[in-house]
């Protein structure tokens, strides 16, 4: 099936079409107030393109304000995060294919960033781009 229900299940091995090499695709949410991430990386790149909301995410070891229309490229094996929120936010994430003797989903240095952490929501920085 050429459509994957997104708002159902995100893109994976169990639904996608049988040609199709992406890993994973689908829509994530960091609300203000009640949001959660974990600092992670995969053996394969990801994107995210930022449909709603404001925030500061690191990638590849550097801070970046984003916003709607921004997409985050994270390159295989580097880490990637949701540091603050400003507004609700929402990306859609789609990653590549995996190589044959990579791991699916998100993989940790550490037992301290595997755990999802509280993202804090914090007023729109004086700097942040218009």
């Amino acid at each position: 099936m050429p459509v994957i229900r997104t708002s159902k299940k995100h893109l994976c091995a169990e639904n996608r079409p049988e040609w199709c090499k992406v890993t994973s695709a689908g829509v994530f949410r960091v609300p203000t107030k009640t949001g959660t991430f974990d600092c992670h990386y995969h053996d394969f790149n990801e994107y995210w393109l930022v449909i709603k909301g404001k925030a500061k995410v690191m990638s590849e070891g550097k801070e970046y304000y984003v916003k709607p229309g921004d997409i985050v490229c994270t390159k295989a094996g580097d880490e990637h995060d949701v540091l603050e929120v400003y507004e609700d936010f929402e990306a859609f994430w789609f990653e590549e294919e995996c190589p044959p003797a990579g791991r699916e989903g998100h993989l940790h240095r550490t037992p301290e960033k595997a755990r999802r952490r509280p993202i804090p929501t914090l007023p729109l920085p004086a700097d942040f781009p218009g």
